[in-house]
């Protein structure tokens, strides 16, 4: 497969960063998981806004303008011969002296790593588990997409089933999100809720996306709550909208529920 890095396509096996980057020697670094449709990525500009706003909390410098990176996708879709890829729009903070840095990083190193995706829209079909240790506090004052995912790679070792979606509660017990996903659940009234930022949870592209075409309540919930709830789904930029069709041993009507029928429904119709 070819990259793209620091302005120009490169092989795979090209790719290299400084090892005194400060993305790999301080997690200094954020990313931006997306994909294209025949060679348009979807919801790119609120992943722009995203990854924007996180840089700056940072103090990291971006090099390029969105248009300059939106033809780096396309030249990647038609580089690859693939219109519908995996994209994942990597930030590393670039080589600062040695210590904890305190000035603004002014030369990163950026990345887009790929792979090719179906063109298929189909729903994925999900199961969840709760995690039994709690999710991290984000880092700055909401949650970034940093490279700082050891806490999501130790809760994906201790699930038992290893398909599963590990869900996060806090240390009060309160749900949080998903391992890769935020999470929205239908109230036995027929009610659509989801997890409040406040609860350090990400802001996803996909669950803004929701939250903008349909009546949506942030409301804390437990694990326990979350139980006797008629629908779950997790949702995230690759994945979108994964019905879920057992969490414990309940059962759930996953892409037969009515509520998410009606979500999916506008949401392919929003690709065009």
């Amino acid at each position: 497969m070819w990259y793209w890095h620091n302005g120009s396509l490169v092989e795979r096996e090209n790719v290299s960063i400084p090892i005194e980057d400060h993305g790999f020697l301080y997690g200094m670094g954020l990313f931006e998981t997306f994909r294209t449709y025949d060679d348009v990525p979807f919801l790119f500009d609120d992943h722009w806004e995203r990854l924007m706003e996180s840089l700056n909390e940072l103090w990291i410098d971006f090099p390029y303008t969105k248009a300059e990176i939106k033809t780096a996708i396309q030249q990647l879709c038609r580089q690859n011969n693939e219109p519908n890829l995996y994209i994942r729009l990597n930030v590393s903070a670039g080589v600062a002296p040695l210590g904890l840095y305190a000035g603004r990083y002014e030369a990163p190193n950026v990345t887009m790593i790929v792979k090719p995706l179906p063109k298929a829209i189909v729903p994925q079909e999900k199961q969840i588990e709760p995690i039994p240790f709690p999710r991290s506090r984000p880092e700055a004052a909401f949650r970034l997409k940093s490279h700082h995912y050891m806490n999501n790679i130790l809760g994906k070792r201790v699930l038992e089933n290893p398909d599963a979606e590990g869900l996060f509660a806090d240390e009060d017990g309160y749900v949080v999100e998903g391992l890769v996903s935020n999470i929205f659940w239908v109230g036995r009234e027929g009610g659509l809720y989801t997890t409040p930022l406040s609860s350090g949870a990400l802001a996803g592209v996909t669950r803004k996306w929701v939250m903008e075409h349909f009546s949506v309540v942030e409301q804390p919930v437990t694990f326990e709550e979350l139980y006797v709830a008629k629908e779950i789904w997790m949702t995230n930029s690759i994945q979108q909208i994964a019905p879920v069709t057992h969490y414990r041993d309940h059962h759930y009507p996953g892409k037969d529920g009515s509520r998410f029928k009606e979500v999916w429904a506008k949401f392919v119709r929003s690709l065009g």
